[in-house]
């Protein structure tokens, strides 16, 4: 089982961010994937890609 960084979103390294969401963007915990979401937001803004809100 892994556990999240302790950092803020905008404090993780892309290698944090991307081992994030591929390790829990099929979570079932509303909760999880809510901060799932928030870190798909954050690499989708350092990479210069639109912003999607999937909320």
């Amino acid at each position: 089982m892994s556990t999240w960084p302790n950092k803020t979103i905008p404090n993780l390294t892309d290698t944090e961010l991307a081992e994030a969401i591929e390790q829990h963007q099929d979570d079932p915990d509303p909760v999880t994937r809510q901060i799932t979401q928030g870190c798909v937001r954050e690499w989708e803004r350092r990479k210069g890609l639109p912003v999607t809100d999937r909320g």
